[in-house]
C-alpha cells in the first residue's frame, strides 16, 4: 500500500508541477534558514560545555555601586591571593592578564603583530580548564618568568612544525624574551579564551608588578581575571559571604560599595553586564524568526494544497466509489506532503552547507561542515520534517478524505463545508502578521543603526588614525615622534593620548575635592592627553582655558556632566577648584568643555576629565587632510620606520573603531533582513494560493461580469478589498507585537531613537504593495479570459 500511496503521489505532483516547486521552494528557504540559525544557536550555546567540571568553574567579578551601578569582570590583583590563602573553598584560584596587539619576533629576526595579545596565566589555569598539551606538558617551570606555551596553529606558523618551536625564543613587544616549553592543541571555536600564546604569569612581575603584588588592592584592570573551581559540594554563595568584608577590610579609603560575585562559567558568553558578547535575548530573537519562517512556509503548503481541492474532487470521488477509505486517502495525501518536505529537507540540507562560510564570515566565526553535522543537527533536521510533513498535510488530508463521493464527483464545492476558506483567510493573516513584525523591526533596527552612525558624538572621528606607542618611549621621544608627523603637509594635527574620546579602553577613578574627607559618589573617566587633544579631536572648551604643555598631571579639564553630578551651577564654578584624581593631589580644574559621547550609545556620557599623564599615553591620535588620506598614510608610515624601525607598522581608523560598538547588532541587522525577506516571499507565495482558490470558486461569476459590462479593475477590486481586510486585520495584530519587542530591544541603548508612526506606515504600505502583486497577476489572468471560455467552466 505504502508503495502504490508513494506511485499515485508521485503522478499527483508531476501533473502538478507549479504547485510541487513552489511548495518545496518554500519549505527550503524556510527549512535551510532554520538549519542555519539552530548551528549558529547551538555554536553559542554549546560555548564553554567543553570543560571538565563545568558546573563548578567560576569567575569572580565586581559590582560597584555609586550613582550608578557598574559591573566589572575583573577583581582587584591581591584579592585572589587572599582566597587561595586564607580560604579553603576551592580546588584551584587563578589570576590571568591579557594585552592586546603584541608585537612577536621569532626564528631570524622576523616580525609579526598578534592581535589576540598575550595572556598571561598562572599555571593552575591549565588544571582548572580543558586546553589539552598536544607537545610537552604542565610542570613547575610554568611557574617560573619568561616561559611559554603556544598553541598548534601558532607554532606552525612561526616555526613549519609545532615540535619544532619547543625551546624556541619569542620577544614579545621587543623587551621581553620567553622561552617556549610546551605546546597546547588549538583552541576550540566556542570558548571565552582567544588566545594562542601564553606565558607564566610571574613574567609580569618586571615591568608590571603591581598584577602580582599581594597587596595590590587600590584599582581594577579590565585585563585581570580571576577565576575559581570550587570543590565539591561548595555552595559559590559561601565565597560571596567570605568576601563581603573584602571592600571595607582592604581599602577603607574608597567611598564606593564594592560587592564581589561569583559568575558561573555557563553566563560568561551570554551576559552583556560582564562583556558577555552574545545576550541570550539576541538568540531568543533569532530562533524565534527560524519558527515563524517555518509556520509560514507550512501554512503555505496548507493554502495551496487546499487550493487544489476543486482539481481533484472527481479522484476523490472515484476513489471513494471503489472503495477507498477516509484512512486510506488521508494517507494518500499525507505522503504527498512527506515527499515534498523531504525533497525540500534534502535541497535545504545542502543549501545550508554551501551557506555556512557567509554565515561564518558574518559572524567571524568558523564552524566547520564536521562541526555543523553533528546529532543534535540531525535530530532537528529529522524533528523538523516530520512536523512540516503532519502540519502542511494535516489538514489537507483531512479535508479531501471528507467529501461525499456523489458531491465530489460533480466537482461542486457549494454543497461541500467551506469552513477550509475561512481557515485559510487565518493563515494569510497569520503569515503578514509575522511580515509585518518583521518589517516593522527590520525598520527600528535599521533607524537605530542609522542614529549611532549619523548622531553628533560631540568629536571629530572622520580621517582620524590612531597609532600605538611602542613600549618604552620616554616623554621627549613621543614628542620628537608628534613633532615630525606635524612636518608633513598632509596631516593637520597630532596628539599623545591614551584613547580616544569615545572607547572601550576607559580608566575609571574616583574623584576627591580638596579640602573634603570623602571621595565623590561618581567615577570620572579619564581621557589622558597633551594639549593637542582638544585640537586634535574637534573638543569645543566652552569655559576657562586649555591644557597647557606637561609631561605631569598637573592641571585638568572636566566635561559639563561632571558639572551636574557636582552641581555646580556654571562651568565658572567649577574653575579653579583643585581635587585628588589617580593618586595626584591638588589638581586644579582649568577648563570647561562641551560634553561628548564617550562610550557608545549603549551607555550614559560619563563625567569625563582630561589630563596629561604620561604613564598611560599610548597612542598618537593623527587627524589626516580628508583630501589627501593615503598620502597622510604613507607619510605616517615612513615617519614611523624610520624612529621606529624594529616595530611592525599598524594603525586602525578611529570611525571603524567606533562602528565596531554595534558590531552584534550590525550582524543582527543582516541575518533580519535576509529573514524579513524570506519570508515576505513565503507569504506572497501563500497569499497567491489563496487567489488561486478563490478565481477557482469564482470563475462563473467573473465571466457574468465581464458579459454584464464590468471591467478589469472592477473584477480586481472584488478581490481587492477582502484582501484589503485581511491585511489591515494582520497589521492591528502585528502593530502592538512589533512596538512591543522593539521597545525592548531598544532597551538596551541609552541614547535611541523614537519608535515613530512612519515605521508601521512604511511596513503596511509594503504589505500592501506585495498583496497587490500577488492578487494582481492571478485576478487579472482571469479576468483577460474570454468570457464565453469563463461561462463553459464546471
Amino acid at each position: 500500500m505504502i508503495k502504490n500511496y508513494f506511485k499515485i503521489a508521485l503522478r499527483s505532483l508531476k501533473k502538478n508541477k507549479a504547485y510541487g516547486i513552489i511548495n518545496v521552494l518554500g519549505l527550503t528557504l524556510s527549512i535551510a534558514s532554520g538549519i542555519l540559525l539552530f548551528t549558529f544557536i547551538n555554536f553559542h550555546l554549546d560555548f564553554d560545555s567543553f570543560h571538565t567540571d563545568s558546573d563548578r568553574i567560576y569567575r569572580i567579578v565586581t559590582e560597584q555601586k555609586r550613582d550608578v551601578i557598574s559591573y566589572q569582570s575583573s577583581v582587584p590583583p591581591a584579592l585572589g591571593v587572599v582566597l587561595r590563602e586564607d580560604f579553603d573553598f576551592d580546588e584551584s584560584i587563578v589570576r590571568t592578564v591579557k594585552f592586546g596587539d603584541a608585537q612577536i619576533t621569532y626564528a631570524d629576526n622576523k616580525k609579526i603583530m598578534e592581535d589576540a595579545g598575550i595572556y598571561y596565566a598562572e599555571s593552575d589555569f591549565f588544571n582548572i580548564f580543558n586546553f589539552p598539551f598536544l607537545e610537552g606538558s604542565l610542570t613547575q617551570e610554568f611557574e617560573e618568568p619568561n616561559k611559554a606555551f603556544l598553541t598548534e596553529s601558532v607554532a606552525k606558523k612561526y616555526f613549519g612544525e609545532a615540535s619544532a618551536a619547543i625551546g624556541q625564543t619569542l620577544k614579545i613587544d621587543n623587551t621581553d624574551l620567553v622561552t617556549v616549553i610546551a605546546i597546547l592543541k588549538d583552541i576550540p571555536e566556542n570558548t571565552f579564551l582567544k588566545n594562542d600564546i601564553f606565558v607564566s604569569y610571574a613574567s609580569l612581575k618586571k615591568d608590571e608588578n603591581w598584577y602580582v603584588a599581594a597587596d595590590s588592592w587600590g584599582g581594577i584592570s579590565s585585563s585581570l581575571q580571576c577565576f575559581a573551581k570550587l570543590k565539591p559540594g561548595v555552595n559559590p554563595e559561601q565565597i560571596e559571604e567570605a568576601m563581603a568584608p573584602f571592600p571595607a577590610k582592604y581599602r577603607p579609603e574608597s567611598s564606593n560599595i564594592h560587592t564581589y560575585q561569583m559568575q558561573p562559567i555557563n553566563d560568561w558568553h551570554f551576559n552583556a553586564n560582564y562583556n558577555g558578547p552574545m545576550p541570550k535575548r539576541t538568540l531568543w530573537v533569532l530562533g524565534i524568526i527560524g519558527l515563524f519562517l517555518l509556520v509560514s512556509a507550512c501554512l503555505n503548503f496548507i493554502n495551496l494544497a487546499t487550493a487544489q481541492v476543486m482539481n481533484r474532487l472527481k479522484e476523490v470521488g472515484v476513489r471513494k466509489s471503489l472503495g477507498s477509505r477516509k484512512s486510506q486517502l488521508f494517507g494518500q495525501f499525507l505522503t504527498e506532503t512527506a515527499i515534498i518536505a523531504l525533497s525540500a529537507t534534502v535541497i535545504a540540507l545542502g543549501l545550508a552547507v554551501l551557506m555556512l562560510p557567509q554565515l561564518n564570515q558574518l559572524f567571524d566565526t568558523s564552524i566547520g561542515t564536521a562541526q555543523m553535522l553533528n546529532a543534535k543537527l540531525i535530530a532537528f533536521v529529522f524533528l523538523v520534517f516530520t512536523l512540516a510533513s503532519l502540519v502542511s498535510g494535516t489538514y489537507p488530508g483531512i479535508l479531501l478524505s471528507k467529501f461525499e463521493p456523489v458531491t465530489a464527483l460533480k466537482g461542486k464545492l457549494n454543497n461541500v463545508n467551506v469552513a477550509g476558506l475561512n481557515l485559510r483567510k487565518t493563515l494569510i493573516v497569520t503569515q503578514f502578521m509575522i511580515s509585518q513584525v518583521l518589517i516593522i523591526g527590520m525598520l527600528v533596527i535599521v533607524k537605530q543603526m542609522r542614529f549611532n552612525q549619523q548622531k553628533d558624538l560631540g568629536f571629530n572621528k572622520e580621517a582620524l588614525v590612531i597609532l600605538p606607542i611602542p613600549n618604552g618611549q620616554e616623554a621627549a621621544d613621543k614628542r620628537a615622534f608628534k613633532e615630525r608627523l606635524l612636518n608633513q603637509s598632509s596631516i593637520l594635527n597630532s596628539t599623545i593620548c591614551f584613547t580616544a574620546p569615545a572607547s572601550n579602553s576607559n580608566w575609571g577613578t574616583s574623584v576627591k575635592f580638596k579640602g573634603k574627607d570623602e571621595q565623590e559618589d561618581f567615577r570620572m573617566n579619564v581621557k589622558a592627553g597633551d594639549e593637542d587633544y582638544l585640537k586634535t579631536f574637534g573638543l569645543e572648551l566652552v569655559a576657562g582655558r586649555n591644557l597647557r604643555r606637561s609631561d605631569t598631571l598637573n592641571e585638568i579639564l572636566v566635561n559639563q556632566t561632571f558639572l551636574k553630578k557636582m552641581n555646580f551651577a556654571s562651568p565658572d564654578e567649577a574653575i579653579g577648584k583643585y581635587m585628588e584624581v589617580a593618586g595626584e593631589e591638588a589638581i586644579p580644574i582649568v577648563g570647561v568643555i562641551k560634553d561628548f559621547h564617550d562610550q557608545s550609545m549603549h551607555s550614559d556620557i560619563s563625567a569625563v576629565g582630561i589630563g596629561s599623564h604620561q604613564d598611560v599615553l599610548f597612542s598618537y591620535a593623527v587627524k589626516l587632510n580628508p583630501a589627501n588620506m593615503s598620502d597622510g598614510l604613507k607619510a605616517i608610515e615612513t615617519v614611523w620606520n624610520s624612529a621606529y624601525p624594529d616595530n611592525v607598522f599598524t594603525y586602525e581608523f578611529l570611525d571603524e573603531n567606533i562602528k565596531e560598538f554595534y558590531e552584534t547588532e550590525q550582524r543582527l541587522l543582516s541575518l533580519i533582513q535576509l529573514f524579513t525577506g524570506i519570508a515576505i516571499f513565503i507569504g506572497a507565495m501563500g497569499l497567491f494560493g489563496l487567489v488561486s482558490f478563490m478565481v477557482e470558486r469564482k470563475t462563473k461569476e467573473i465571466g457574468v461580469r465581464k458579459v454584464l459590462g464590468g471591467s478589469v479593475a472592477n473584477i480586481l477590486w472584488i478581490f481587492g478589498k477582502e484582501f484589503t481586510i485581511l491585511i489591515g486585520l494582520s497589521f492591528v495584530i502585528a502593530a502592538p507585537l512589533a512596538w512591543y519587542l522593539s521597545k525592548a530591544w531598544l532597551q538596551d541603548f541609552t541614547f535611541r531613537v523614537p519608535i515613530g508612526a512612519e515605521l508601521f506606515i512604511a511596513a503596511l504600505v509594503l504589505t500592501v504593495l506585495i498583496a497587490t502583486v500577488s492578487v494582481s497577476f492571478k485576478v487579472i489572468r482571469a479576468a483577460l479570459v474570454n468570457p464565453v471560455v469563463s461561462l463553459k467552466t464546471e
